[in-house]
């Protein structure tokens, strides 16, 4: 299956898309000044717009003229970009999508207001929506979201931490909102309980899947074709399933050499210089080197990428029973090319 197969699958839902769009960047206009320039910013820059696009095909071949899907699909989207937002501000990071982070050009504190404004925005489409099943799962994903940020700051630097705890947190800090996108779009668009159940199920492995392929292309991508730093992760001590599978399985306490660079001997036992870091609480360039170098040649990418692939098979195996075709294809379509993006 291919991309342009999945363009194919959706055409019918491109009215619907484009209407989605519009609404974005209706609420940007709608607020002036530095609010709405920003806002209007972030939304320009784009996306993938996965979010929106997971509601607006879990909702079925709906009626491009109900203004409740699409305001959902539309405070979906918003939600993920405020989240990003307050994500650079924690990560202090300088660059999103390659271009400047607002938390770099305006500072933290106008960051945090453009975050907070979005996200009032969102919580006014959704009730607009007038399905309060499908609000409840739109902000029972945002505190699953907080949590899983507090979590991730408790654990930095904490090289004890499990695959289990990684899934964990993961599936709250991505999975839980794919999950409630697909169930409310299926709400919204009057789908059965079950149905809702089985769409909910597929965009949490969904959301698994994507977000271990994002961390896997942490250690394998550049940051031009990421439009973020390579390595951002570790860098800040967040420890995701390569290093795990690293620490698990790669024989480095023996002082198994590996090359830098500068094809000089590391002689450095692995475990020995992340019990250093740990210990130190930071990661410099030569230590991030080192470990991504580690993992790259250890059976390590290749375990996560076999787990991303196990969720991408189960999150089509929950579309077993979903109609219409178009809508099931399309989404078999979204599995496979979430499951091999390089970006």
């Amino acid at each position: 299956m291919t991309a342009a197969r999945l363009s194919d699958q959706i055409e019918v839902f491109t009215p619907l898309l484009m209407a989605v769009e519009g609404r974005l960047q209706e609420v940007a206009s709608e607020q002036a000044g530095i609010p709405g320039a920003y806002a209007g910013q972030v939304i320009r820059a784009g996306g993938k717009r996965l979010r929106p696009l997971l509601v607006i095909l879990c909702s079925g071949l709906a009626d491009p003229s109900r203004q409740a899907l699409i305001d959902m699909a539309a405070a979906a989207e918003l939600i993920h970009t405020a989240s990003l937002i307050h994500d650079d501000i924690l990560d202090q990071a300088d660059t999103r999508r390659g271009a400047a982070t607002i938390n770099h050009l305006q500072g933290n504190h106008t960051a945090v207001l453009i975050g907070d404004f979005l996200f009032a925005a969102a919580f006014g489409l959704l009730t607009r929506t007038g399905c309060p099943e499908a609000v409840a799962l739109m902000t029972g994903a945002i505190q699953a979201m907080c949590q899983a940020e507090i979590e991730q700051k408790e654990a930095v630097f904490q090289f004890s931490v499990t695959e289990h705890r990684y899934l964990d947190r993961i599936e709250k800090k991505t999975a839980a909102l794919l999950a409630a996108c697909c169930g409310a779009g299926a709400l919204t668009g009057g789908a059965a309980p079950e149905d809702v159940a089985s769409l909910m199920a597929y965009g949490r492995n969904l959301g698994l899947c994507f977000q271990i392929t994002d961390d896997l292309l942490d250690f394998t991508g550049d940051s031009a074709a990421l439009g973020k730093p390579a390595g951002a992760d570790l860098a800040q001590g967040i420890l995701t399933l390569p290093v795990i599978y690293l620490l698990q399985n790669f024989a480095c306490e023996q002082g198994s050499e590996l090359a830098d660079g500068n094809s000089n001997p590391v002689s450095l036992p692995c475990r020995a210089r992340l019990r250093e870091i740990s210990r130190s609480g930071s990661c410099a360039q030569p230590d991030l080197d080192y470990i991504r170098q580690a993992v790259c040649q250890s059976p390590a990418l290749g375990q996560a990428r076999q787990k991303a692939l196990d969720c991408a098979r189960q999150a089509a195996a929950c579309l077993a029973g979903i109609t219409p075709e178009t809508t099931r294809q399309a989404l078999l379509d979204l599995v496979e090319q979430v499951a091999r993006r390089q970006r």
